[in-house]
């Protein structure tokens, strides 16, 4: 079965406090929108579980209104600095030489690049001229888990094959200084920048000693009539994010059965998960993760650490969980192990993992 080799990641330089954040908020839209609105924002702020996130940019940059131009130059030049740190990362932590890449996925949704980013991002690393190239675009949160089930299936048509994954989201050149709806301040409250590379290698590749995390198997779920509860609203001034309240109750309804169902095509039950890999969309959505597969808190303490550390930085995050958990100490947990995250579609990607 394939293998993950190793994951790195890089973050933007400018990481700011959430109590920061929360404060600076407050004071940019007060006498803009009621008190009591305010003290509602704060709430959200304080109920996120968030301490730090990191951005593109200093906070300055976002006061004043920006041009999609300025803010997409921001994503090609800096994202690709990003993108290089974390691909050179991940392939110094696996001792694979950049000439044995032959495959690139790469994963965004929140900038736009003709030729897309993994382009220079070959040339950059010095990846061989003949490597294939699978960008992927407009699968949001779910992405970095999507990312590594095609990984897995051209390692099994390529035994030989090595990937290299790499995701880079920039969502906070996508917030509207002047929108004062509240979903444009509760996702002020929510996401963030970073980029995250994984290197998987076929069963046949040509990796020396390196050992890690089989992939199993991988399910994709789209649900039906769900595609205006996630995603962005192309405007004038840029992407404008669009969130439903309905997710985490669908996630409580749907998740259980789906898991069940994937796990059985593998004669697998939830008893047999020895650890979970989960995309840490926000407070609400791992409570009911948690309440849908009657979780422990401690199952999902690495996401939790993420989000914490990190906050929302979409198809990132769940490959941010599953770095943190590869250098945790990984081996101490035997057996299987769910990958797994929601994204717009409405759709959810569930990878099985054994170690």
């Amino acid at each position: 079965m394939p293998l993950i080799l190793s994951a790195s990641h890089a973050s933007p330089p400018n990481a700011i406090r959430q109590e920061f954040l929360k404060t600076a908020v407050a004071q940019l839209y007060s006498g803009r929108i009621p008190d009591l609105d305010i003290e509602r924002i704060r709430g959200v702020f304080d109920h996120s579980r968030i301490r730090e996130r990191a951005f593109m940019m200093p906070m300055d940059w976002y006061i004043s209104p920006r041009t999609p131009q300025e803010k997409n130059r921001v994503y090609m030049d800096k994202g690709l600095e990003l993108l290089v740190r974390a691909s050179r990362g991940c392939l110094e932590a696996s001792g694979c030489r950049p000439d044995q890449v032959d495959h690139v996925i790469f994963a965004t949704s929140t900038g736009l690049s003709t030729p897309s980013l993994d382009s220079h991002l070959i040339n950059k690393l010095g990846l061989p001229p003949n490597a294939t190239r699978l960008p992927m675009w407009g699968l949001g949160c779910s992405a970095g888990a999507a990312g590594i089930a095609r990984a897995f299936d051209y390692c099994l048509a390529h035994p030989r094959g090595i990937v290299l994954l790499a995701a880079l989201e920039t969502c906070s050149l996508n917030f509207m200084p002047d929108d004062l709806s509240k979903l444009n301040l509760v996702a002020m409250s929510l996401f963030a920048d970073g980029c995250a590379a994984v290197l998987v290698a076929g069963d046949e590749a040509a990796v020396g000693t390196a050992a890690g995390p089989t992939i199993t198997a991988a399910r994709s779920h789209l649900f039906p009539g769900t595609t205006g509860i996630m995603g962005w609203d192309v405007t004038d001034r840029g992407f404008r994010l669009i969130l439903t309240p309905q997710l985490p109750e669908m996630i409580r309804t749907e998740l259980g059965g789906l898991v069940d169902a994937f796990l059985l095509s593998r004669d697998l039950t939830r008893g047999d998960i020895a650890f979970y890999i989960t995309h840490p969309g926000g407070a609400k959505i791992l409570d009911a993760i948690k309440e849908a597969l009657a979780l422990s808190n401690g199952d999902l303490r690495l996401s939790e650490e993420v989000l914490r550390d990190f906050g929302n930085v979409s198809s990132v995050s769940v490959l941010l969980v599953l770095e943190r958990w590869m250098s945790n100490g990984w081996r101490s947990e035997p057996g299987y192990g769910l990958l797994s995250a929601f994204g717009p579609g409405y759709s959810v990607e569930l990878v099985l993992l054994h170690a």
